[in-house]
Order: C-alpha cells, then structure tokens, then sequence
C-alpha cells in the first residue's frame, strides 16, 4: 500500500448535554476513512470526555487519500435505544501529501450539526506514512501544491507559469434522490456533505493531474465553484493557473516575487501636460508635485465589451501593434512572436493570476467577457459533464476571440461563475487581454535574445498601458494620445482591467471604490421564453454598468479601473447586475475629461438654472 493514515482521538469539551436524567453524556466516537471504521470507548457521564484512544490505522492507496475526507462522528450511546448523533468532523489530508509539509495535524476541531450548529470540540491527532509508488498507472496527483491566491506565494519564486487548468465533475444531488422522501433531514444533510467533500477532493486530484501533465508543481489562482442545478444534478467545477515553483531559502532578503501590496511610495515629478494637442481638462484644484507608486488589491485596464468586439478587425496574426511605430524595434516583433509560439500550444491561454511577477505583463488591452444563457433541462444526460463542458469551451472560445481582436494573445485575471434560477443557468466569464513575456512562458524560449536585450526587455513602468492593438485598424472608437509618461507610444483615454494594479505604475493621489448597480424587471415565464428574455436583457445591462462605471470614474476625476467585477444575479422576477472596482488616476493617461450635466426639460427656466447651479458645484 502506498500511504498509511493514521488517528488517534484525544478529548472532547464543551460538548452538549444529551441525557436529560444526568444532564451529562455518554459519548465516543467512530473514525471512518472509505470503507472502514473504528470506534473509541464510551466515556460515561462526563461533557468533556477524555478518550485517549489507540492509534486507528487505515492502509489505503494515495488516490484515495485525496479522494476521501477523514469523517470523524461523535456519539451519545444509548443502551435501549438508537445512538444519538451530536456532529461530525471533515478533515481533508491533502495538506500531509507534500514531501516538504508537515506529516501531522493536531489540534481542537469544532463538531458540527447540520441541524444544531456547533455543539462542542474534540482533539485529534492524524498522520500519514507515505511509501515510494513505482506504478506507472497511478492516478493520484500527491505533491501537487494548491493556492487559492492569485499571486505568486511570497515564499516561492516562479520558474515556469504553464498557464490554464481546468476541471469539471457532475453527481447527483442527493437533496434530490427519491430516498430523501423518507429519510431524515440530518441525513440529508450529512449525504450532501460527505458528497460535496468527495467531490471536491475528486476535482483537486483531477486538476493535480494535468499540473504533472504540463510538468508543473503548483496551482495558483485556484477556484473552486458548486452549481446547485436542482433535478439536473450537484457540479463542482474549478480553474487554476499551473505553475512550476521554487521554494526560496531566505525570502525576507530576496525581492518579492510578484507585485504583493506594497507599503512604500515612490515619488516622482508630476507630469503635468506633456502633450499640448492632447484635449483634457484637469481639475480646477491643482494637484500635489509628487506621483505615488502603490498596490492595491484591485487593478484597470481598457474596457472592451464582449458584445460590441467586431471580430472582422482582428489582425490575422494577433498581434498588430500601433504603438511600435517609434522604437517599434525588431526585438518587439521577435519577443511577441516567441510568446506567440509558447501560447499557441495552449487551448485557452488563459491566466487566473491578478499579481504577477515583474516584467511579467508587456502590454494591457482591456477587459473581455463573454455571457450565455442556458437551460438545464435541456441537457439530454445530466450525469455526464460533457454537455457542461460543450458550454464552458464555447465561453472560453468566445473569450479567446475577443482577446485576439485586442491584439492580445493572452487573458489574465480569468474568471467565470454562474447564476441559477430554477431551469435558467446564466454563465458568465471575464478576463484582461494582454500581452506577455514568453521569459515567464517556457524554461528558455527567449533566453538568448533576453540576455542580448536586457536593457531594451526590460518594460518601463507605463509600458503596460500602452495599446497592443493597431492604430489604423482599431477594434473599438477610442480616443489615442501619445503616453504623458514616455512620450513614445500610445495609451487610450481610459483602462478597464480585471488584474491587480501593476507593482511599479505610477498613480497620483489616492484610489477609491468605484461601483455600479442596476436591477431590470423581467416578466416571469417558464423554459425557452425565460431565458430569450434573460438573453435580450443581458447586453443592455451590461452597457449600462459600463456606462456608469465611466461616468462615476469622470466624477472622481480618475482614467483607470483596477479589480473589476461585474456579477448577474437572475430571480424569478428580477436580473441584478453589480460591477465593483478601484479607481485609480494613472499619470500615464491622460486627465479624464469633464461631464455636462444637463435636465430633461432645457426650456424650463428653473430647471437650467438648477442645472447650471450642479455643474458649478460639480467643478
């Protein structure tokens, strides 16, 4: 056997009082892993029991350990009756299957009731044993690290970001299993937990596997998402960006290894208009002479709605460049060709990461979504995830498109997640096209030239801002202007983005909460005409977050969106939409300019007066 766990239960406190005649507890407690189960000795009349139980040893194959939580169920024993349940305790063992982790978990866990809450705590001790697997066949991923960060860990520098993991599992929802009519909501319960549990270490196996498959170690950015799809079944689906890490010996005197929030502030001369044929206005309240570098959670980027992306624009390569003209360089062309080359071998080139190591983004383009309405009883088997899968590839494919009509050939800040209302699954993705270094792609794809270039790879801090796309033929009507940092290359009048605001960009002032709200009534109906009224609300909701975003980013008086999300909620009767972000005024781009307030009636006397009253109150 490849790995031997075993338990040891220590004592119980604070547990609840289960005999009305005593008021104490005759408690113990069954360890189950799989198949097999051991019990403890009945600590008679005692609320905190010490049970010091012998170690429970379980021979079990490494894919199970991944698979399987450890459940740990306390009892009350009755003598002439059924044993009365007083919680349960999960505990997943993956944390113990890294070589370099801790072979032991100890400690108070809280027991948990579906039906009561929390009713006490118990101390356990696990450990693992794990023996050397020589089958070739085996189908466990033991090793393979997990972080829900969408960042490089500060402890680990990464070699190689691989890129786009994903995985998808479909079960029954046992809430909805004809053995529910007659079974008792506890158990209910307990069967949904236990399943979720499996599934859940089932889907981190899965993905763990296609990390090795891609020769990595890590995952970064890992999400994980549970689709309660009623009749259609239970999904547990997830995404991630594999990586190859390293573990750094001294991280406290290395530099970090990706843009984590930084307390520091740079400061540098305010810019102010380097650009006399640039039209902005400024505000009217000069600003302080200094330009404050910093990281906040969020970070912005140019918007571009997926619904309005006119694919016909796309450059057949990907990757046409207005902003090359000037220093347009042969080494630009060659190292967006060689990131080019390494994310071509990818289906999605897609990253879940917001925070990336430095030099890591070359150019920003905005943001791309995509959005479909599907209906679950449409699914001919619910058992199977490929249908689920079908619609999940289309979405991806979708997003992919709108990046390449970008002039990007890359998506970070990845993200999907869905709405459910009854039949009706809306399901939503979004992202950041961008264009990256293929130094972060592949081991030593651009090795020899980075090395030759050093001075010329290196990306300035305004870099990212400046347009991936052609000039001449651009995908969406924007307003260009040459980059008040650099003074080479162009940079659009604002950046939507979804991924964290870049390490070394220089902001002036500070960055506020930027958000927009929007609810639209819809009819209620059933099927197919549900979800034709669902999709014809979809697109004018999503413009006129946007539109708001925009509007409220003019009031603050900032050009950038960092952090962006914009999530739909769908009800019976009722579709929500809510887009969050941090504003930000990038020094890069230029004064955002000013907004005419104006009323409906402009004949009314009053009214203009009022009007004229708010835009000078507004200046």
């Amino acid at each position: 056997m490849p790995g031997k766990l075993k338990v040891k239960i220590v004592a119980g406190r604070h547990l609840p009082v289960m005999d009305r005649a005593s008021d104490l507890t005759d408690a113990f407690v069954e360890v189950k892993f799989g198949n097999t189960t051991f019990k403890t000795d009945v600590y008679h009349k005692s609320l905190n029991p010490q049970w010091n139980s012998e170690w429970f040893k379980f021979e079990v194959d490494d894919e199970d350990l991944q698979d399987e939580p450890l459940q740990i169920t306390v009892l009350d024993h009755d003598t002439y009756s059924a044993n009365d349940a007083i919680g349960k305790v999960y505990i997943d063992i993956d944390p113990l299957l890294y070589t370099e982790a801790a072979t032991v978990i100890s400690g108070w866990f809280p027991i948990y009731d579906t039906i009561h809450g929390i009713r006490g705590e118990i101390s356990v001790i696990v450990k693992v044993d794990l023996f050397n697997d020589l089958n070739r066949f085996r189908q466990s991923s033991c090793g393979v690290k997990f972080f829900c960060t969408t960042s490089i860990p500060k402890s680990y520098r990464a070699v190689v970001i691989h890129g786009f993991v994903e995985e998808l599992v479909v079960n029954e929802d046992p809430e909805y299993q004809w053995i529910d009519r007659i079974r008792t909501p506890r158990a209910s319960n307990e069967a949904r937990q236990r399943l979720i549990s499996l599934m859940s270490g089932e889907l981190q196996r899965k993905i763990g596997l296609k990390v090795l498959e891609m020769r990595g170690n890590a995952v970064v950015g890992y999400l994980q998402c549970f689709d309660l799809e009623g009749e259609s079944g239970l999904v547990v689906r997830a995404i991630g960006t594999a990586c190859t890490l390293d573990k750094l010996s001294n991280p406290a005197s290395l530099a970090p290894a990706c843009n984590s929030p930084c307390k520091d502030i740079k400061e540098a001369p305010f810019i102010e208009d380097l650009n006399p044929n640039t039209h902005s206005s400024g505000p009217s309240t000069p600003l302080k002479n200094q330009t404050y570098s910093f990281s906040p959670s969020k970070s912005f980027s140019r918007q571009s709605s997926s619904s309005d992306t006119d694919l016909s624009l796309t450059p057949k390569t990907g990757m046409g460049s207005g902003s090359a003209g000037k220093d347009g360089g042969t080494f630009k062309t060659l190292l967006r060709q060689q990131t080019q080359s390494a994310l071509e071998q990818r289906e999605f080139p897609f990253f879940t990461l917001t925070s990336f190591p430095y030099g890591f983004l070359v150019h920003v383009g905005g943001v791309v979504s995509a959005r479909s309405v599907k209906l679950l009883d449409r699914i001919h088997n619910p058992d199977e995830p490929e249908t689920r899968d079908a619609w999940w590839a289309e979405i991806r494919q979708e997003i992919k498109s709108h990046a390449r009509a970008l002039g990007c050939h890359a998506v970070v800040g990845y993200s999907e997640s869905t709405s459910i209302c009854e039949e009706v699954c809306i399901l939503s993705a979004s992202g950041t096209a961008a264009v990256l270094n293929p130094k972060f792609l592949q081991e030593s794809a651009a090795d020899c030239c980075l090395d030759q270039r050093t001075e010329e790879s290196s990306p300035t801090a305004c870099s990212f801002c400046h347009i991936p796309y052609d000039e001449l033929n651009m995908p969406f009507p924007a307003h260009l202007t040459y980059c008040y940092s650099c003074r080479k290359q162009k940079v659009p009048d604002v950046l939507f983005t979804t991924i964290d605001l870049p390490r070394d960009a220089l902001v002036i002032g500070k960055g506020c909460l930027i958000q927009a709200r929007l609810c639209r009534l819809k009819k209620k109906s059933q099927a197919e005409a549900n979800a034709t009224v669902i999709s014809s609300l979809l697109p004018f909701m999503e413009y006129e977050l946007h539109t708001q975003l925009m509007n409220k980013l003019k009031l603050k008086g900032m050009n950038a969106l960092f952090g962006l999300r914009i999530q739909i909620t769908v009800g019976e009767s009722m579709l929500l939409g809510l887009a969050s972000a941090t504003g930000v005024y990038l020094s890069a781009l230029p004064t955002p300019g000013g907004i005419q307030i104006s009323g409906k009636t402009p004949s009314d006397g009053s009214n203009e007066q009022h009007m004229s009253h708010m835009q000078k109150k507004k200046k």
